[in-house]
């Protein structure tokens, strides 16, 4: 075999792999010096969508608060959440099979039930039944509500989250304060996960 032939390609192999791998240092470091910065997206998770880690922990709180309450009341929704004692407690509300709404405050860090459940028992049929349709017509859970509002509103601390009805819509409204302090309303469509914010809001 012609011993030029086989230089030449090795030559040619050689070239091909230096530039591939490196051969022109401004593709490899940028135009000058270090490495450009990876663009770093935020989690995609299945039930919630695209998160930073802060969303992450925050929704993952509330998920918590809310499955301890539910976990006290077997069967039961949760329809609404609000903070207390400066952010140490959660007021929570659950609706059971039957129509019937429970109320327990719940721990923040621990995830604990401290006091309740209490059955509401002044309820009537009709409200039982409200609370029923609302349930069912809900695809959008508190906590995927949740992540759409902190994803609408970066660094947003939620403080209150209540399922109702809102011109014909079944929806969670949701109390947030973004890092400025200023308290934002915001609208979460129950069925479809559209947010929206209150033109009210302070």
């Amino acid at each position: 075999m012609n011993k030029t032939i086989i230089g030449g390609a090795l030559a040619g192999a050689a070239l091909l792999t230096a530039t591939a791998c490196g051969g022109d240092a401004r593709q490899m470091t940028g135009e000058f010096g270090a490495p450009p910065t990876p663009y770093i997206a935020a989690t995609e998770s299945p039930k919630y969508g695209a998160q930073t880690d802060s969303q992450k922990r925050s929704v993952k709180k509330l998920e918590e608060v809310g499955q301890a309450a539910m976990k006290a009341v077997p069967g039961s929704t949760l329809v609404s959440m609000e903070t207390e004692e400066n952010g140490s407690l959660w007021e929570v509300q659950v609706v059971d099979d039957k129509g019937v709404e429970h109320q327990m405050d719940v721990e923040s860090d621990k995830a604990k039930v401290v006091s309740g459940p209490r059955a509401e028992d002044d309820e009537n049929a009709g409200d039982k039944a409200r609370y029923l349709d609302r349930v069912k017509a809900t695809k959008i859970d508190y906590a995927q509500a949740a992540a759409k509002v902190l994803a609408a509103v970066p660094g947003g601390r939620i403080t209150e989250i209540n399922l109702d009805s809102h011109r014909d819509k079944i929806v969670w409204e949701v109390d947030v304060v973004p890092p400025n302090g200023s308290k934002q309303d915001m609208t979460v469509d129950a069925t479809d996960g559209t947010v929206t914010k209150d033109s009210h809001s302070d």
